[in-house]
């Protein structure tokens, strides 16, 4: 039987924004102080209601560790350093799992999954969907978040439906799901992955999705600045950590029947990262 809630449509509606904002119920409780008249079943029910895909991971972890990782590759100098000198205030993400991450890139190994997203418009198909980051709050260096395709953490029982729904919702289309016009119809069951890239610890998938061009007013909590480039453009900005290598990546296999085995890549910070030796990033032998 469907959920039929009391609650009025506007105040439901605060509770999808409020979620996407925090990426989980629980933090939402907390930044307001338990006082919401609902209880942690009745808002799962809401979500549910709205058809809204529930966060995998929170994606400013995602952009924190990039940011540290990217500055350890830069400077080359051990990780407490660099994580205390830009990080003590703003960043959530503790060394110990900075370490971890460091670990697994050394070994190869993946130990999370994602799913990034190609977005085309019919009239422009050379052209992809990209936004700039505002997760990472560093306003004392007066630098704009960087540029990324849509993408987020995945977990690994998803299907690509429900994975490519979410980073749909949580970075591109997030005022139309609180809105309840969420365009449910783009994502198709039929599409697979083009390829993966090792992203730090998370092996991602790599989606294309063509959208019709009525489609040209873009929202999110995670992402703003949105615009449609070339691969060229792209490469030129400062983006994200293997977002060049997904674009080039792409254009390379576009004209070439999909290959029948799996393909995966590094991502350029990977490969710098694996050459480093061990006491230049602070991990311990």
């Amino acid at each position: 039987m469907p959920f039929k809630s009391k609650i009025p449509d506007s105040f439901e509606k605060n509770l999808i924004s409020l979620y996407f904002q925090h990426s989980s119920i629980e933090k939402v409780l907390q930044v307001t102080n338990y006082d919401l008249p609902v209880s942690f079943a009745t808002y799962h029910r809401i979500l549910n209601k709205y058809g809204i895909i529930k966060s995998a991971g929170p994606n400013s972890r995602l952009s924190e560790s990039l940011e540290v990782l990217s500055l350890i590759n830069s400077y080359k100098v051990p990780l407490e350093r660099v994580y205390h000198k830009y990080a003590p205030h703003s960043f959530k993400i503790s060394t110990n799992t900075l370490h971890r991450i460091m670990h697994h890139i050394r070994l190869g190994a993946t130990r999370r999954c994602g799913t990034a997203l190609i977005i085309s418009r019919e009239s422009e198909r050379d052209k992809y969907l990209i936004g700039q980051d505002t997760t990472l709050n560093r306003p004392q260096l007066g630098e704009a978040g960087d540029f990324s395709l849509p993408m987020g953490h995945t977990r690994m029982q998803d299907s690509h439906t429900k994975s490519i729904t979410r980073v749909l919702q949580q970075e591109v289309f997030t005022k139309n799901c609180i809105d309840g016009t969420f365009p449910f119809n783009l994502v198709s069951t039929s599409l697979k992955p083009l390829f993966f890239i090792n992203i730090a610890d998370i092996k991602v998938a790599v989606f294309r999705l063509v959208i019709p061009d009525r489609f040209h007013h873009f929202s999110s909590f995670k992402l703003h600045n949105f615009s449609f480039r070339s691969t060229n453009d792209i490469l030129c900005l400062k983006h994200r950590p293997g977002v060049g290598e997904i674009v080039e990546k792409y254009e390379e296999l576009r004209f070439h029947p999909q290959p029948e085995e799996e393909v995966v890549i590094n991502s350029r910070l990977n490969l710098a990262l694996s050459r480093l030796p061990k006491h230049s990033t602070g991990f311990p032998e």
